[in-house]
């Protein structure tokens, strides 16, 4: 089988491009949300590029790629890296029942980018029956007791937790991938060589028959569960796993305990629900794949029999670009056609253009500057003399004295700042005999509601 029978043909075109370093961390981000999430939606995929790789963007150079009006901006050209990579052929994007479009990761696009992010980090991959091989060291090592073992079975037990949630993840989006290219597919003999020489080989008997069989959740998980909350109940033994961590890499015995803790419940949680967050949601994908594949087959054997049949060739010739133009001539005469078209992403939207501003006629004074400057000014004055004047100040002082003889500056809270304006004038008025009260300044300031004040006493004058 040659590698272009499973690969798209351009998929490796973004990797030999100018900004080929700016597709590639977008693979990672791409592979950090596929290990995030079951179900990867397109704006939270969005978002994530725009978080991680903003300097990226912004400096990258797109002169020689076609962005659409509503890919300038920095949001924008995160869209278009979307577009890039399903156009390649690394992703799918298809919109479900919830109205959202989410990303689908084929099996050979998380295989390739979890390559390469291996390569960039120097890491490496292994095989393993996961289930199996987690319930084996366990039992192993609660049979002997040994801490190296119990630390050495636990630590490999939440690796491999991992990797089987990672690689169910990935048997989920495999199935994805089969059902949107069973769709594409308009050939019967495509169908059956994908669905029993790539689909049952790839997927069914290396991942979904070890899962239902040999490596089965349900037979291993309650043994497994059951050992890790015998070392929680006995906590001698987390104690002991703990000891040996902290002595073999010198570290804080207490950071050690909680980081046990955490591995033995993190397994116990994720076998507790991969039967209905993973396994349950695949088997209802594969169940969709098997019933599209028998319905797709069933119609293509029978529907070139049929008037159906004919009006789905037509239909087909007519979108195809290679023939459209010469069915259309071929049937204009005979049908009444109209073309069918729909709203994306891109439809609503238009890009706001600058307008020059038109230079307009001068603002005209009726007045001469120096009239219009005293206007002001006397203006001014009487609100001035409206909000501040002499009549206010005294209002103000018969307020805070409110029938008694004297009062502190202690003893007054004001509000605003015109509270503190009135204070001010009062003072400055107390020496004119026309007003009823005298003040008596005092060493020191006091603090009244957030302003600074002198210390004085108003006292009210003897009646004349």
């Amino acid at each position: 089988m040659s590698l272009y029978d499973v690969v798209p043909e351009n998929l490796f075109s973004v990797l030999a491009s100018k900004n080929k370093g700016l597709y590639v961390n977008t693979l990672f981000v791409l592979l950090e949300a596929f290990k995030l999430h079951l179900r990867i939606s397109k704006d939270e995929l969005v978002s994530m590029i725009v978080s991680k790789l903003e300097s990226d963007i912004v400096s990258a150079d797109f002169s020689e790629d076609e962005l659409y009006d509503s890919e300038q901006s920095l949001s924008g050209r995160a869209h278009f890296l979307v577009r890039k990579l399903k156009t390649a052929g690394w992703i799918l994007v298809e919109a479900e029942n919830d109205f959202r479009e989410y990303v689908t990761v084929p099996g050979f696009s998380y295989r390739i980018i979890q390559l390469l992010s291996d390569i960039a980090n120097g890491s490496d991959t292994e095989n393993f029956a996961y289930v199996y091989s987690t319930y084996s060291s366990l039992k192993n090592a609660d049979e002997t007791r040994d801490r190296f073992e119990m630390f050495t079975a636990l630590n490999d037990s939440a690796n491999r937790t991992e990797k089987l949630v990672e690689s169910l993840k990935s048997l989920y989006h495999s199935i994805t991938y089969y059902n949107q290219q069973l769709i594409d597919t308009a050939d019967v003999n495509k169908v059956l060589h994908s669905h029993y020489d790539i689909y049952q080989k790839e997927v069914v008997e290396p991942i979904m028959k070890p899962l239902k069989i040999r490596d089965s959740v349900p037979k291993y998980k309650i043994p497994i569960q059951l050992i890790l909350k015998k070392w929680l109940v006995e906590e001698d033994t987390v104690d002991g796993i703990a000891e040996y961590m902290s002595a073999s890499e010198n570290a804080d015995p207490e950071k050690c305990r909680v980081e046990i803790l955490k591995k033995i419940h993190y397994i116990i949680d994720t076998y507790d629900g991969l039967e209905k967050d993973f396994i349950g949601e695949i088997d209802k994908k594969n169940t969709q794949y098997i019933r599209s594949t028998t319905q797709k087959i069933n119609y293509m054997i029978n529907s070139d029999r049929s008037v159906k049949g004919n009006m789905v060739s037509l239909i087909r010739a007519i979108s195809d670009g290679k023939t459209s133009d010469a069915a259309m001539e071929l049937l204009g005469g005979a049908f009444e056609l109209y073309e069918q078209s729909y709203v994306s992403e891109e439809s609503l939207y238009s890009r706001k253009r600058p307008v020059r501003r038109e230079k307009v006629s001068e603002l005209i004074m009726t007045e001469e500057p120096e009239e219009f400057k005293e206007k002001a000014r006397k203006m001014a004055k009487q609100m001035l003399e409206q909000r501040f004047g002499r009549k206010n100040v005294a209002a103000f002082v018969g307020r805070l004295l409110d029938g008694r003889e004297e009062i502190s500056t202690e003893e007054i809270m004001l509000e605003n700042d015109d509270d503190y304006i009135m204070t001010l004038l009062s003072a400055v008025c107390a020496d004119s005999k026309d007003f009823a009260y005298s003040v008596k300044f005092a060493d020191g300031y006091v603090k009244s509601g957030g302003y600074e004040l002198p210390l004085m006493v108003y006292k009210r004058r003897a009646a004349k």
